[in-house]
Formats: structure tokens, sequence, C-alpha cells
């Protein structure tokens, strides 16, 4: 940060984000009456759903502009103005900002790009008018954005250009802060489509003074959002990030993310988009899960979760009732639910005697097919649409259904179904997605359920994409507490350690290794096979051989004196060989014969801190990459739930005849890495147990090494 930006910080602003986003008046800088132009756009569409205070158009050639008087400057205007919205060519913006100061204006909203996020030159004059907005007290949102609304205030302050086709701006409890403009834009026309409605939407462009985390606390605290909705790309400030999201849980206010940078080329998209570079992923995830974050992979599928959310229905496990008028579309869509590790549950004994009177005995169990109801069956008056609704409502009921599924085809009376899922849904406190998948034939049903307000998906794998996001949300974990006898060792030197002094690292936090010895000399060595008894393996110790077995570097079931010297002259000739020209002695441990191989490990995030990893070990860790991670230090409980997050749990439990894991050991090695990471406050960035064998109830570190700062 330059010194006159770090000055201009000390400043304090004129208005709070939350005056920001109710303002009194607003002025247009760079209006127009071409609809050509952004600026005679946004005064349209500010004109059309105008909020009740003053609305100043900036345009030094006009006095008039769609029959409201216009101004020359922010200088001019009769009153005082609290957000300036900038839409004046990238070399004008400084002068505007100038401008915003000498009126003392609370908030110039630059939508003018041309930035950080194209280069050099255009990151100095990006610094150049935060420091002066700064310095004047003016706070700066942008630049590069599309704007922000609050349909509550009835503020339209964006060029999206869905709010020139609405009515009145569809508010409701759903508030957004994005980094995409486009994707802010797509996800009010959506929820325009499906009867969504939002309290605050705001576009943060390059961030380059306010903040995602500034309207992420703005809409914790708003008692107009009940669900919080972030698009993100990048973190700025995880530290804040994280206390937010602590904050969120403790509020009991939903979050919904969808971050794009998961894989490295959608990083580098992210990067190139707004001149943000986007952070690790698995730590961003694993940070989120651990405060109760419903995860998404697209914003619509986000906007759909958080619609579900905002009526108050919450999934309670991962089994998914399926409801259909077709038999084979119920079919493919229980199918599909293995792939999102979703489960089709069994109604009980009772829920199937509550279906008795609209279903036959052989058809009580899911997918629910209507064309096998009795529409004879009395009416419930408690709910609507028939049978059907009778189907939904007793089903949904069911403790082993944790969430609904509806599929409706170009089946007749679509209004009654739509009807029997309106009611359904509203009685039962889980969700129940209605998907409508008669294509023109339907619209009648969605735009019943539009008006009420419920929503819609138009396909089985948006609803599956969904309500698994849905299904897979951990409850908030606060961090755990230090472990008792965990303290980091004294006295190890900065860069990658060799396993000796790893496996100090590992027994200081209560792990138990493979009984060891180091060696200096082969006959040292030899000395040491004889104690430990039987076949043992060798390793070799240097701090310039990372992957041994890749060098040759280890042998393995050495048994007998002249098997171990003749081991130890071969890894030492294969370090040669990999560049080594000598050693620091040689490494003898026993051998095991175990049931399974895990990783344990220690990654130190440069955002998000230390990170706690678990997954298949072995051979099949770069294979599998069937890996859970989760913030240090962490709870036994969140431990346990790791490893039965693990695709290769059934290793754990006993598969073909083995005996079962104790699990409860392994995950207490677990949290003791976490308190070790805590405890070496930054100085372990990484570290890995790899593997650690479990041998029936018996679990031990096999080989270790780390990196320290």
């Amino acid at each position: 940060m330059n010194a006159s930006l770090s000055a201009a910080l000390a400043v304090k602003p004129n208005q709070s984000v939350r005056q920001i986003l109710h303002p009194q008046s607003v002025a247009i800088v760079g209006a127009s009456e071409s609809e050509e132009k952004w600026g005679g756009r946004l005064l349209r569409y500010m004109l059309k759903h105008r909020h009740e205070g003053a609305l100043y158009p900036i345009n030094a050639k006009s006095s008039q502009l769609l029959g409201i008087p216009a101004y020359a400057s922010l200088q001019d205007c009769p009153g005082p103005v609290d957000l300036a919205i900038l839409l004046v060519p990238q070399g004008n913006v400084l002068a505007a900002i100038e401008d915003c100061v000498a009126k003392k204006i609370g908030c110039a909203l630059c939508i003018t790009a041309g930035f950080a996020e194209t280069g050099p030159a255009g990151r100095a004059m990006e610094e150049q008018i935060v420091a002066t907005a700064r310095a004047g007290g003016v706070r700066l949102i942008g630049p590069n954005c599309m704007g922000l609304m609050n349909a509550h205030h009835n503020l339209c302050a964006t060029t999206g250009v869905v709010v020139g086709g609405v009515d009145r701006l569809p508010a409701g409890g759903i508030g957004l802060a994005s980094q995409s403009g486009a994707l802010m834009g797509a996800m009010l026309s959506r929820g325009i489509d499906v009867g969504a409605g939002f309290s605050s939407m705001v576009s943060v462009g390059n961030q380059a003074d306010l903040d995602l985390n500034d309207f992420f606390e703005y809409l914790i605290d708003d008692p107009a959002t009940d669900v919080a909705c972030l698009y993100m790309e990048a973190v700025k400030d995880a530290a804040r990030f994280t206390a937010l999201l602590e904050r969120a849980a403790r509020a009991g206010k939903p979050v919904c993310i969808a971050k794009s940078g998961r894989s490295e080329a959608g990083a580098r998209a992210a990067a190139s988009h707004t001149a943000s570079l986007a952070g690790a992923w698995p730590a961003f995830e694993a940070t989120c899960r651990r405060w109760g974050v419903y995860m998404f992979e697209t914003i619509y599928d986000l906007l759909h979760g958080a619609q579900v959310l905002q009526r108050g229905k919450r999934a309670t496990s991962r089994g998914i009732a399926v409801f259909s008028g077709s038999g084979g579309g119920g079919a493919l869509l229980a199918d599909a639910l293995e792939a999102e590790q979703l489960e089709l549950p069994h109604l009980s004994p009772q829920t199937q005697a509550a279906l008795a009177n609209v279903l036959p005995a052989t058809h009580r169990e899911l997918p629910l097919d209507f064309g096998m109801l009795n529409h004879m069956t009395p009416a419930d008056p408690e709910v609507a649409g028939g049978s059907v609704g009778i189907a939904l409502d007793r089903s949904m009921q069911d403790d082993a259904v944790g969430a609904g599924i509806l599929l409706l085809t170009t089946q007749p009376q679509q209004l009654r179904v739509a009807e029997a899922a309106l009611s359904a849904g509203n009685r039962s406190g889980k969700p129940l997605l209605f998907i409508q998948g008669a294509g023109n034939h339907g619209e009648p049903a969605r735009e019943f359920m539009r008006k009420a307000g419920y929503g819609y998906l138009d396909s089985p794998h948006d609803a599956l994409k969904v309500v698994s996001a849905l299904s897979s949300r951990s409850e908030p974990e606060p961090a755990a507490g230090a472990t008792p006898g965990v303290a980091f060792p004294e006295g190890l030197a900065a860069g990658f350690v060799t396993e000796p002094d790893a496996r100090r690292l590992i027994e200081a936090a209560g792990i138990p290794t493979t009984r060891w010895h180091f060696a200096k000399t082969a006959d040292a060595a030899v000395s040491a096979a004889q104690k430990l008894g039987g076949a043992v393996a060798i390793k070799a110790v240097s701090a310039s051989i990372i992957h041994k077995s890749d060098v040759g570097a280890v042998k393995l079931g050495i048994e007998g004196d002249d098997q171990v010297r003749t081991a130890c002259e071969a890894i030492a000739a294969a370090a040669r060989a990999a560049g080594v020209p000598t050693l620091d002695g040689w490494l003898v441990t026993e051998m095991w014969k175990t049931d399974t191989e895990l990783i344990l490990g220690i990654q130190h995030d440069p955002d998000f801190g230390p990170m706690v990893m678990v997954g298949a070990g072995g051979v099949l860790v770069e294979l599998l990459k069937d890996v859970q991670l989760a913030p240090a230090p962490l709870s036994h409980a969140t431990a346990r739930a790791m490893l039965d997050a693990l695709k290769s749990r059934v290793l754990l439990t006993g598969f073909r005849g083995r005996p079962p894991a104790n699990l409860d050991a392994i995950a207490d090695a677990l949290v003791r890495l976490g308190a070790l990471a805590v405890a070496s406050k930054g100085r372990l960035l990484e570290l890995d147990i790899n593997p650690l064998f479990v041998a029936g109830d018996r679990i031990v570190a096999a080989d270790a090494r780390a990196t320290l700062a």
C-alpha cells in the first residue's frame, strides 16, 4: 500500500455501508437520453424504479433529460448527494472523484472499466482514484462493476438490462454480493422467472475500496436479508472473511456461496476477469464447510437453494423422496441420486399405512408414481391437490426423508399437481423441489409457482445439484481447544525436515510411529536391525532427498546382517546417482503387515492458515485423490466426519473380512495434528504421514516428512 493511500484510509468515511445502500439522493454522472449509452439506460431504469429521494442527472451539455432537470456538474446540484454513479470515460474518472470529494458525497459507484484488470498502468490509476476518494471521506464501489440494487428501498443503481423489463423490483429476503456484474444480472433475471425476491444485490467489481467482505457484513446484519449469497473469485482478507462466516453462523443466517477458481483453469480465468487471484479451493471449501456454508457449483443453483432456504426449509438428511407422474422419469431420477451421494430412503411402516387410502400396497415405496394414485380418495382439508397432495404430505413427514423432488412431465391437471406441491411443501419443514419438465405445456404450472414465490427448476440435473448442496451442508463447528500434551519441539531448523526429525514432530504430538533407529554408518544400521528383530525397512536420510522411493533410496523386507549392509550400499549408490554425494545416514524401521494405508497431513494455506488432511494413502494418494480437509484446530467430531466422508471409508469398516479399524484412534491422530499445527505458530508449513498403517484396531505412522518456516 502506497503512502498516500495509507494516509487516506485514516480519514473517517462520510457514510456507512448501510447508508450507502439506502441513499436519500442519487446523482448519475454521465447521464444521457440515448438508450445506446449506459448513462441513458441507467437514467431510464432509475426513473422507472424511482426511489423516494432526489435524482440528479449530470450532463454538461443539457439542462433537462427525460423530463427532469439536469446539471452541469455535481457542484450544481441543489441539494446534498449521497450516492454518485460514475458512467464517464476512464480518463475522466479521477476528475469525477475529485468532484465527489468537493461535494462531500458518501459513495462513488464507479461502473467505468479500464483499471487494475487491464495491467500496471490501470492499477496505478485505480490506486490514485481510491486515495483521492478516501482522503475526502468518499467510499468507492468498483470500478469495473454493474452497480447495485436495493429492492426494499426501490433503488435501481445498476446497468443490468433485466431491470428495464420489469414493472417493479422483486423485493424479498435473498441478498447477494458478487464479484461478477453479469452473473448478478443473470441471477436477478432467473429470480424474476421463478418468483424469487431480493433484498440487496451489489456488484463489487475490482474491490478497489469497498470489497465483498464489507457487503457480506451488511447482509449478515441486514434485517431485510434472510439468506446471504456470495459469488466469489478470490478471498480478500481471509481472516475477516472467516470471522464473518462465524458471525453469520452465530446469527443463524444461512450463507450460500458459489466460487470460481476450483480448478487451475478456473483460477486463471478468475484472475484475468477482475484483477483478482483466486485462492486455493480446498482450503476455502474446508473453511466454509466448518461454518455451515451452503456450497453451490453455479449461480443458478445458488439462487434456487437460497429460495428454498429463504422460505425456512432445511434438509435433514441425504435421504431424498422422489415423486413423479412418469414412472420412467421417477426411475431415472432415483437412479441419479447415487452419483450425488444421495439415497432413496425406505418409507416406514407408519408412512405406508398413512398412504393406504391413496396408493395400493404394491406402490407404497419410493419413488412414488402419481399414475397409481386413487383419485377417489376423500380430500384432506389441510392439504390441497387431492390424493397427490396427500401422497406428498405423508411421504415428506417420514423421518428417513431429508428432502423431496417432484418431477412433473406432460401429464394432465398440471395446476392440481402444482397446488399439491405448494401445499405439501409449505407444510413441511424440509425442501420439496419442483421440476417442471413439460416444456411449453407446463407454463400454467410455472406461472402458479412463480406467483406463489415457490420457484421451480427445469431439469432433474439441476434439482439434484441443488438438493445435494442443501443436504451435504454441515452444522457450524466452533474451533476446538488445544489438545493437552501437544507442544512443538524446539531447535528445528527451517527448510525440509528429514524423516527422523519429522518422526520426532509427530511423536511430540502423541502419534505412534513404527519402531525405528537412526544409523550414521552401515555397522550402526546392522546393530539397529538386530535390535528391532525380523525384517526391516531401510531408508536414506538426507535433506536433499524428498521423494526417497522415486530415486531408489528405500529398501523393504531386509533381513540379516549381510542384507542390511548391501541395502545401505545400494541406497548410498542410488543417492549418488540422484546427485546426493553423501547421506546423513540411514533410518532403520520395523516392517508391519497392514489392512489398509492412509495419508494424514498438515498444509499451511497462505490465506486460511493450517489445514489438517486425511485420505487414502500409500500408492493410492495421487491415483484416487480421495482426501478431506479441515481447518486446525479441529474437534474429534470433525475428525470423525472427515473419515466418514472418504470414498475409501469402506476399507476401514471391515471390507472383505478385514478387521474394522479403530476410527476413534485415527480421529485422535487428526486432532493431535491440528494441535501440533497451531502450536507451531506458523512454522509448520507442511507435514505428511504417508503411510499411516492401519492394522485392526492399531495405527502407526510408517513414514513422515515435513517443511518448516
